[in-house]
């Protein structure tokens, strides 16, 4: 017998606006992700993707359907309840790095530690981890302006790993790496 989908997307819409100038987003969009999967959301510009990570990533909610993750109806939980599941479960490389300028590499992987309630020693040393796993240990003291727009990348990549998330989202998580790393 299979296990059941860690995510499990049923009929979800996505409406932004009401009225004459509504515009549905997502049109009933079924999915399910199995542990171990990698799936690609792949379209046109203006096709939905970023609404659909946007939902997958509990950033946003749907306007319509049910979006199980684990077995649990997303679609019913508050925003802190969709907060800390972000915080249990998922990692999030961002297009555009979302790294905080006046902070090391080191302090940018830690952060997710930080919301977790992690202590220096453990945000050290699992934030050193994943920079070592991305090829930037090295560099754990520089700011993102000392780093190079792969390097940030792989900051970025390094802060969404660092959590051992049990879902990793990346939009467009290889944009701004050499060839070498991005494969």
């Amino acid at each position: 017998m299979a296990a059941d989908p860690i995510i499990s997307l049923r009929g979800i819409t996505k409406i932004f606006g009401s009225g004459p100038t509504a515009f549905q987003a997502l049109k009933g969009i079924d999915l399910d992700i199995e542990q171990g999967d990698f799936v690609a959301v792949m379209g046109p510009s203006g096709s939905g993707k970023s609404t659909t990570m946007n939902i997958l990533g509990c950033l946003d909610v749907p306007s319509g359907g049910q979006f199980l993750f684990k077995g649990r109806h997303v679609e019913t939980l508050d925003r802190d309840q969709r907060a800390l599941l972000r915080r249990r479960y998922l990692g999030f490389v961002f297009q555009g790095f979302n790294l905080l300028a006046r902070t090391s590499a080191l302090e940018n992987v830690e952060l997710p530690l930080l919301y977790r309630g992690e202590d220096k020693k453990t945000r050290y040393d699992m934030g050193m981890a994943a920079l070592d796993k991305v090829g930037l240990k090295d560099w754990w003291d520089h700011t993102p302006a000392e780093l190079s727009g792969g390097q940030q990348q792989r900051v970025a990549i390094a802060r969404a790993i660092v959590t051992q998330p049990d879902v990793l989202l990346a939009d467009e998580p290889t944009g701004n790496l050499d060839s070498e790393r991005s494969v």
